[in-house]
C-alpha cells in the first residue's frame, strides 16, 4: 500500500487506495476467521477473498457514509 503524507488529489488515486484498503480488510477478515476456527493461516482462496471483500466493501461504504454525515454536521453553523 502506498503511504504518503501527500493528500489524494484525483479520483483514480482515490479508487486505487480504496481497492488496496478493501484487499487489506478482506485478508484481515479471512485471517481472523480462520484463526478463530483453528484453520491456520494458509493463503486464502479466491472464493474466500471474494466473500470477505464483499463484507469489507459494506464496512467501507458505511464508514464513508458516516464521514459524509460527520462533515455535513460539522459544516452546520451552531453548537456541535
Amino acid at each position: 500500500m502506498h503511504v504518503s503524507p501527500d493528500p489524494i488529489t484525483n479520483p483514480e488515486q482515490a479508487a486505487q487506495e480504496r481497492e488496496t484498503l478493501l484487499d487489506l480488510i478482506a485478508r484481515g477478515l479471512y485471517c481472523t476467521t480462520a484463526s478463530a476456527l483453528g484453520a491456520g493461516h494458509d493463503e486464502p482462496s479466491a472464493q474466500a477473498l471474494t466473500k470477505a471483500r464483499a463484507v469489507a466493501d459494506d464496512y467501507v461504504a458505511a464508514y464513508e457514509e458516516w464521514l459524509v454525515k460527520l462533515a455535513a454536521d460539522n459544516a452546520t453553523p451552531g453548537p456541535q
